[in-house]
Parts: C-alpha cells; sequence; structure tokens
C-alpha cells in the first residue's frame, strides 16, 4: 500500500473515531458513519472527478457538510494573485449572486476576503453583469486579489422553483484538460482527500458541540466560531440546535420588518441538511399580529403553519440567515410541547 493510501485509511479510522466519541446516541452514530462517507465521497470527488463538476470556468460545490444553504447553488474556482480574472454573468430569475474572494487557515476554516454581490439594483436593464479580479484591480466593476486569497466562491441566491438560475462564466487561466487530478497525481489526490476528511470533520464537530450545548435555543454564532461562520458580510448568521422529546417541537419567532431575504434551515447532528423544506421569506406565512412563528419537528400538530418537518429527527442544528438587515435582532426560540388535550 501506498504512503498516500495508508494516509487515506488513517484518516478514515480517525474521522470514524471522532464521530463515534461525540455522537450523542445509537442513531446519530449511525448517521455519524454516513456523514463521514459522504464527506470522504465529496473531498475523492473533488480530486478525481473534478472534470465531471466543472462547467463555464466554475465546479459546482458539493454541499454535503457545514450547515449548506440549499436556497444557493455554489460554484467555486482556484485563484492566485498573480493571474487576471474576468466573470461575466446573467441574473435570470435568480435574486442574488454574491462572489467571494478567501483564504484558508490551518484548520481548513474559510475567511473573506474580498466579497461583491449583485441584484436587480447594479446589474443591467437584462439583469447582466460583470467583474474583473486581479491584485492590481481598483474602481467600480473589479475587485482586487489578496495575496492570500485561493478560492473564489460564488453564491446563487435562487427561490424561483422551475425558473432559470443566474448563469455565470469565469475566464481566466485554462483548466487542466481531460482527466487531469487535483494537485497532478494520483498520490497528491488521495492525499488531499484524507486531510480534507480530518480538517472537514474537525471543523464541523466544534459547531456541533458549541450548539449542542445549548438545546433549544438560538442566536448568535458563538465567539470560537463566529468568524468562520460569517461567509457573506451582508449576511447576518444565527446558529441555534433543537433537541426534542416526544411530542415536542420547536417554535422560532423571526424578528420583524425583515426587508428582503432571510431563511431557516435544519440540519442534523453533524451539520448536514436534511433534505427538507426550510422557511424563507417567499413562502413564510405570518400570523395576524404580524409575527412569523416557525416550527421545528418530528412530530408538529396539524394546523400550525411555516412548518420545517425534521424527518424522524428529534435533534440537530438550525441555521437562520439575514441578509441586508445590519443589527438586526436574533430570532428567538421556544420549546413547546403538546396539551394534555391533544
Amino acid at each position: 500500500m501506498s504512503a498516500s493510501s495508508e494516509a487515506l485509511t488513517g484518516a478514515i479510522a480517525s474521522a470514524r473515531e471522532l464521530v463515534a466519541a461525540e455522537a450523542p446516541d445509537a442513531a446519530t452514530a449511525a448517521q455519524g458513519e454516513a456523514y463521514v462517507a459522504r464527506v470522504l465521497t465529496s473531498q475523492l470527488a473533488g480530486g478525481f472527478l473534478s472534470h465531471l463538476l466543472a462547467e463555464n470556468g466554475f465546479a459546482r460545490a458539493l454541499p454535503t457538510h457545514g450547515g449548506p444553504n440549499p436556497d444557493y447553488i455554489m460554484l467555486h474556482s482556484g485563484v492566485s494573485s498573480t493571474h487576471t480574472y474576468r466573470v461575466n454573468g446573467q441574473l435570470n430569475k435568480s435574486e442574488r449572486v454574491g462572489i467571494g474572494l478567501y483564504r484558508f487557515d490551518e484548520t481548513g476554516a474559510i475567511f473573506e476576503v474580498g466579497y461583491a454581490a449583485f441584484d436587480r439594483s447594479n446589474t443591467g436593464a437584462d439583469g447582466s453583469f460583470s467583474l474583473e479580479l486581479s491584485a492590481e484591480a481598483h474602481g467600480p466593476g473589479t475587485m482586487a486579489i489578496a495575496p492570500e486569497a485561493r478560492v473564489m466562491l460564488v453564491r446563487i441566491l435562487h427561490l424561483a422553483v422551475g425558473e432559470p438560475p443566474a448563469r455565470l462564466e469565469l475566464d481566466g487561466p485554462a483548466l487542466p484538460p481531460g482527466l487531469a487530478l487535483m494537485t497532478g497525481s494520483t498520490d497528491g489526490a488521495l492525499t488531499f482527500a484524507a486531510n480534507g476528511l480530518i480538517k472537514t470533520v474537525e471543523q464541523f464537530l466544534e459547531w456541533t458541540r458549541l450548539t449542542s450545548a445549548r438545546p433549544n435555543w438560538i442566536g448568535p454564532a458563538p465567539p470560537p466560531i463566529a468568524a468562520a461562520v460569517r461567509a457573506e458580510p451582508e449576511t447576518d448568521y444565527f446558529l441555534g440546535y433543537f433537541d426534542l422529546a416526544d411530542g415536542e417541537w420547536l417554535e422560532v419567532t423571526m424578528p420583524e420588518g425583515l426587508p428582503g431575504y432571510w431563511s431557516l434551515h435544519a440540519y442534523n447532528h453533524w451539520t448536514e441538511h436534511l433534505q427538507t423544506q426550510g422557511v424563507h421569506n417567499r413562502n413564510a406565512s405570518p400570523a395576524k399580529d404580524g409575527r412569523t412563528r416557525v416550527r421545528i419537528g418530528p412530530t408538529i400538530p396539524e394546523g400550525l403553519s411555516n412548518r420545517i418537518d425534521t424527518l424522524g429527527n428529534s435533534r440537530g442544528m438550525l441555521i437562520c440567515r439575514i441578509i441586508g438587515a445590519p443589527g438586526v435582532a436574533s430570532p428567538e426560540a421556544r420549546l413547546m410541547q403538546p396539551t394534555k388535550e391533544s
């Protein structure tokens, strides 16, 4: 067995041990085994199958971990301050396109080092836009690439189901042709996957530890992870955790007067999206008093609106995102229990 294969085998064993040690019950432990396999799969796909995920200069991100927003279409590309790039886009029926440059720290966490957003207010009459990126870029329609920037992430906010999303093209250094491997070799790609697996699991286990320590609550991200959570400068993030007994559900009341996009989504204990419908500004139904209350859980009573069915999961993470409302108050959570009559 090669050194890289041994490293990958060791990383898988270590990741499984880390997850097993954090599992609060048998069902969550079983989900943790699948979680490790999905993170590994996404790392291997990046190393070996990037040619199948690439289009118009970008690769499609695989949202397998880390609390991905299902209202976003995610694209990415490596960048270097020694090159020049240009992004041309068409908003189509999407609400917004955010383009950010990011650096990595030693744990694999990403931090924004440049950001631009496009919506109906700053695109052409036909929804077109462009952005030039280089180390020397300055002025309107440009973004400077900091020396530490390593990746460009694109977030397309798309709520119009069935309508065409924004389309982007990246002009820059040509991608390696054909079946080229990340890092240029099989050993390099395997080592990349091994390192990515461990860093990803370790990073998001910290998210789980900090949020699960305060069950049935939602608020600003705890200080140890606040900087890593804040991936977009115009977005406020609130993290929560639900831990429900039989028949219980969580009710989250959103702040009043939000001007644009907001969403609340549910995730399992391992920060994987539950693939269940969330609640956002377009599909929410305010109550008679004007407040929007979202109900989360596996057994929400009939007749209640704004439901997030957690598909049998009694515990997991919540992430609320609010765009364009600086200083907004936090959502508030309340544990609800069935009445004796029900």
